[in-house]
């Protein structure tokens, strides 16, 4: 319990940052494989046309890891990689993404946390921060550079791969007997991007949260906002709209537990179950014909050129997280610190990366059934959406993707959607090597009210490596570093479903079933 409890106040550094959580808790001790054939300086000489060994250098042992050699690379034009070599060696590759408009450093607090806890567990862990910096470089400006939009999109994550494959082989003498991949939001995009160009780097993948659709993402947010500033929700009347919603929709699935089990089967609309103020007023208690029209916008499905370009929002992440604030603040409604991250990103994207052109839209001038066409090099470049993973399939890989259902930031539906369209294109081998857990409740890669504690990367393991496919994952609700309830995450679409019986918080009395 003291494990879990320090590895939860860990995880929020990394919710939302392209990985981490207690990966590996529930991993026993593994055998411990080949001790380093050179010395860690020696790696140095493995600088080529190809790629700058910048630095090798011994890193003592510490509480959080032990010790290990550091390798610091450089590809052209900026693609720095850092790879961790462990003295003690479970002969496996660990690597994990990056989050938002990455350039991370390093030694960013959830890069720290991520590289500790691989290590800890024995991998080598590799990383990269895609080929910019974020602080010279902020948000999206780099993306004016195409080879650096490329590197974004793709390219670094390869590399990085094959350069941690090569750098284990001189040190160890051999390559890894296993090669992970793990990454949340942008960071589950990446995990799939590895999965459908590159089948043959990884033999699991963990994807939270992708954000797999990203042009369609951040065009509706720009569409959504646009329409948002002209009669937006205050932060003020956001309990009122979360309670309404939670009374219709808490119980359809049969049990009135303070989650909704699927909004798809809620049939919440705001223009007809919320309270309307009286025209020409603007109470606490209700909601003006303008607000309606704005959250009508941001729940039903974006239309472009009279077809359906992306799925409106799921209702459930109104509600208020253990902050006491709800996961829409900071999101499509500023914060008190700031403009959320749905109108910032949109802009981001709109002015340097959407159009190949590069032309400068801003959020009022956009226009969905116009610009959408414009945004096609975007799309080659950062969308994951390939369907196609026989590849990957082929080579032996497992996929695991994770969803929170209550996701403010990226759109759960779109996860959901991609995994059905995996299913239908590929039939019913698809759970053979892909399966998808979504999570009533979990805010963005963590959080929220639901059983958002969850070592996903070990059932992923045990699948790879025993051929074990992962029916349920275990996971709790953790608050005030108390274990609170737990229930079981279960290979969609099937639901955890109560018994009958027995405390609602202990997941000994729920069972997994198709709805």
């Amino acid at each position: 319990m003291r494990l879990l409890i320090s590895i939860v106040i860990c995880a929020g550094w990394l919710w939302g940052q392209g990985g981490g959580g207690v990966q590996f808790r529930d991993w026993g001790a593994q055998p411990v494989g080949p001790k380093p054939k050179i010395a860690c300086g020696a790696l140095r000489s493995l600088t080529n046309y190809e790629l700058s060994v910048i630095s090798a250098t011994v890193i003592p042992a510490s509480a959080n890891a032990p010790e290990h050699c550091r390798v610091a690379v450089l590809i052209a034009p900026e693609v720095h990689i850092e790879v961790n070599l462990p003295n003690t060696w479970n002969s496996r590759l660990y690597m994990f993404g990056n989050g938002g408009f990455a350039g991370e450093s390093f030694e960013a607090p959830n890069r720290v946390n991520n590289r500790a806890a691989g290590l800890r567990a024995g991998f080598t862990t590799a990383a990269t921060d895609t080929g910019h910096s974020a602080a010279v470089e902020p948000g999206a400006t780099f993306a004016v550079n195409q080879q650096k939009f490329v590197d974004f999109g793709f390219r670094s994550q390869h590399l990085t791969a094959t350069v941690a494959k090569q750098l284990i082989a001189a040190y160890y003498g051999q390559a890894p007997s296993k090669s992970y991949y793990d990454g949340c939001s942008f960071g589950g995009r990446q995990g799939l991007i590895l999965a459908q160009r590159f089948p043959e780097d990884f033999d699991g993948i963990l994807a939270g949260a992708p954000a797999l659709d990203q042009t369609g993402t951040m065009l509706s947010r720009a569409w959504w906002m646009k329409g948002w500033a002209e009669a937006p929700v205050p932060a003020s009347k956001l309990k009122l709209l979360s309670d309404r919603i939670y009374e219709q929709c808490d119980a359809k699935d049969g049990l009135k537990d303070g989650l909704i089990d699927d909004p798809r089967k809620c049939g919440f609309r705001a223009s007809r179950d919320l309270p309307r103020c009286a025209a020409g007023t603007d109470r606490p208690e209700c909601f003006t014909d303008g607000q309606i029209a704005s959250l009508e916008r941001i729940y039903n499905d974006v239309v472009s050129q009279g077809k359906r370009f992306f799925p409106g929002w799921p209702v459930g992440s109104e509600v208020a997280g253990p902050n006491g604030r709800s996961a829409w603040i900071g999101q499509m409604v500023d914060s008190p610190n700031g403009q959320g991250t749905w109108p910032r990103y949109a802009e981001q994207f709109l002015r340097y990366e959407a159009f190949s052109e590069k032309t400068q839209v801003p959020l009022s001038g956009f226009d969905i059934d116009k610009d959408p066409a414009r945004a096609t090099l975007a799309a080659q470049i950062l969308n994951a959406t390939d369907t196609d993973l026989s590849a990957f399939e082929r080579h032996g890989g497992k996929l695991i993707m994770y969803f929170g259902w209550a996701d403010p930031q990226l759109n759960p539906l779109m996860g959901v959607e991609y995994y059905e369209k995996v299913v239908e294109a590929m039939g019913s081998e698809t759970p053979g090597f892909f399966r998808l857990f979504m999570v009533p409740g979990m805010f963005h890669c963590g959080g929220g009210i639901g059983t958002s504690v969850f070592d996903a990367a070990t059932p992923l393991l045990h699948w790879v490596e025993s051929g074990a496919a992962p029916e349920q994952i275990a996971a709790s609700r953790v608050v005030d570093a108390k274990v609170v309830r737990t229930r079981s995450l279960c290979a969609y679409p099937n639901v955890a479903r109560y018994k009958g019986s027995g405390s609602i918080d202990d997941a000994a009395n729920f069972a997994c079933v198709r709805p």
